[in-house]
């Protein structure tokens, strides 16, 4: 798995509904799994319309470059979960060709005892 910290930063409302300008958190992402880990609160987050939120219902509305960096990191995580899901695709084709393979030379085997 692969695993990106990184350090966001944009204007948050707390779950008092305060609001808190320019705040920047360290989180750590593994796009491949869709986790986003706050390493302040070690509360697992959400990521949605531009914003993270957390357990308690507070949120961080995300400037541009942290918004930038989360979809790129969302991005790469999904291109690697689609690779692994094409290699278990390709591993269990490859199995099943083996099958029919074994099946048919089995029957042939069969067929030329029967004989």
């Amino acid at each position: 798995m692969s695993f990106t910290k990184m350090t966001v930063s944009g204007d948050a409302t707390e779950a008092s509904l305060a609001i808190v300008l320019n705040v920047k958190r360290d989180i750590v992402i593994n796009a491949t799994a869709n986790i986003i880990i706050d390493l302040m609160s070690r509360d697992r987050l959400t990521y949605s319309q531009d914003r993270l939120t957390w357990p308690s219902g507070a949120y961080l509305y995300l400037d541009a470059p942290s918004r930038a960096e989360i979809e790129t990191e969302m991005k790469k995580g999904q291109i690697m979960s689609d690779l692994i899901m094409t290699g278990r695709q390709f591993y269990e084709q490859v199995r099943k060709r083996e099958e029919e393979a074994q099946a048919k030379r089995d029957a042939e085997k069969m067929a030329t005892t029967e004989r």
